[in-house]
């Protein structure tokens, strides 16, 4: 009979190991990529909202670990968890590798914990050229003293000691800013860190964004403020112009 037990129970671990490998096989090669492409860490929380999409992962599932605790288990060097002590929900997963230029930019995030910027202060252009997704070959430039703006072009000629590029290591391309309220709080603390870390590198002062803000709109604002109030809720304003609009303060 225990010959029996042992038996039953080596061939559940042996079903099981395939789903285990597959698992970390995937977070391995994730991972792997992201930081192929970008040394800024890759957070815990997206590394599970990636695999859910892929539905690779479970999003809600009691009889499962947590995805912390298999990456954990797993024991596998290309699979690091880097913590930040003084913001517990701030996780990084990442490669051996990797692991020394994440940790020196949770170190840099740490330092400027007391300058994280204000997303809502910041003029939209500033925000939008942090986000904006540039055409292959071609770089993002923000104006930094106003009017704000942000152009994408393989280099600046005209006004070019006023425009400073906004690397991909600074950047969320993609990231919907529709209404700021409704980013994530992962969504939310990367874009402050990657704006906070690009002004520190860059030796630009956030303020100088601020204290205009406080006293000017953008073109889309001010043309939607010109307009009667019966009115102003029924503008229709075409995506591009919008954009254009934006843009420029």
């Amino acid at each position: 009979m225990r010959d029996a037990k042992s038996a039953l129970r080596l061939s559940e671990g042996l079903n099981m190991a395939p789903e285990a490998n597959s698992l970390i096989d995937s977070l391995r090669q994730i991972v792997a990529a992201h930081y192929e492409r970008d040394s800024s860490p890759l957070l815990l929380s997206d590394l599970g909202d990636t695999l859910r999409k892929r539905n690779l992962w479970p999003s809600v599932d009691a009889d499962r670990k947590t995805l912390r605790q298999a990456i954990e288990e797993a024991r596998d060097p290309n699979l690091l968890i880097v913590r930040d002590r003084n913001a517990p929900a701030y996780v990084a997963v990442t490669t051996e590798a990797a692991k020394k230029v994440v940790e020196q930019f949770i170190d840099r995030r740490a330092q400027t914990a007391s300058a994280i910027p204000d997303l809502d202060a910041l003029p939209r252009a500033v925000l939008l050229a942090f986000c904006v997704r540039p055409e292959s070959g071609k770089t993002v430039f923000l104006r930094t003293v106003p009017p704000f703006k942000y152009e994408v072009a393989e280099r600046i000629d005209e006004d070019s000691h006023h425009f400073f590029p906004v690397d991909e290591r600074y950047r969320r391309p993609g990231l919907k800013l529709t209404d700021l309220s409704e980013l994530s709080a992962s969504d939310r603390l990367d874009l402050q860190t990657k704006i906070a870390a690009w002004s520190r590198d860059n030796g630009i002062n956030l303020e100088d964004f601020y204290s205009f803000r406080k006293k000017h709109a953008n073109a889309l604002e001010r043309l939607l403020a010109a307009q009667p109030r019966e009115l102003a809720g029924k503008i229709m304003i075409p995506g591009d112009i919008a954009l254009i609009l934006s843009r420029h303060e």
